[in-house]
């Protein structure tokens, strides 16, 4: 399933950016906890390019909303030399056990590397619903914007990402200038620097 989308970083209050939408007239949707682990397993080189690394993890997420449900996801990006994301594809299959789904995956090499814990708040205005992510690791507030279906009619997705930078623009909203951050890169980077520190 392809997918286009842009994070950023906000730096501002929770309650200044819910504000700000709901002033442009984004109406509340809903809320929900993601608990991601990555695990990668142990032959992976931790030392390669973090890139490379996040492209041999596999997700274990936990999402608890409206509904709770539990997945092993693998996300396979394509980036460019600048970091940016070319294509993304994601595969995913529905688990019962988060736990079990980890013990087996430990039981044949792999570890976890670390975990994200994100508190969203999901706003819309029209066909265009973005996320307002309160996150522990890497810690700090996001959104993220993903296209729509009719902007996905655009096959170039260079051309989508303009179309949601201007969207996020469009907000007002105090950003890093960072239209594709990377929370997974971050996190990495901080186990890696972690274990050269100790």
């Amino acid at each position: 399933m392809r997918e286009v989308e842009l994070t950023v970083e906000v730096k501002e209050e929770l309650e200044s950016v819910i504000a700000k939408l709901e002033a442009l007239g984004f109406e509340f949707v809903e809320k929900y906890l993601a608990k991601d682990y990555y695990m990668a397993h142990s032959s992976v080189d931790l030392s390669s390019d973090n890139y490379d690394v996040l492209k041999k993890c596999l997700l274990l997420r936990t999402f608890i909303g409206d509904n709770i449900s539990k997945s092993i996801t693998y996300k396979d990006k394509v980036y460019d030399e600048y970091g940016s994301i070319l294509s993304q594809k994601k595969m995913k299959i529905k688990v019962e056990s988060i736990s079990l789904a980890k013990e087996m995956l430990v039981a044949v090499g792999f570890k976890v590397l670390f975990k994200v814990i994100n508190h969203s708040v999901v706003y819309k205005k029209g066909d265009t619903s973005l996320a307002i992510q309160s996150i522990e690791n890497p810690k700090g507030l996001y959104i993220e914007l993903e296209a729509t279906e009719e902007e996905l009619k655009e096959e170039d997705d260079s051309k989508v990402k303009e179309l949601l930078k201007n969207k996020l623009d469009a907000l007002n909203l105090k950003l890093t200038g960072d239209y594709e951050v990377k929370k997974a890169i971050i996190a990495l980077d901080r186990i890696k620097k972690l274990s050269i520190d100790s």
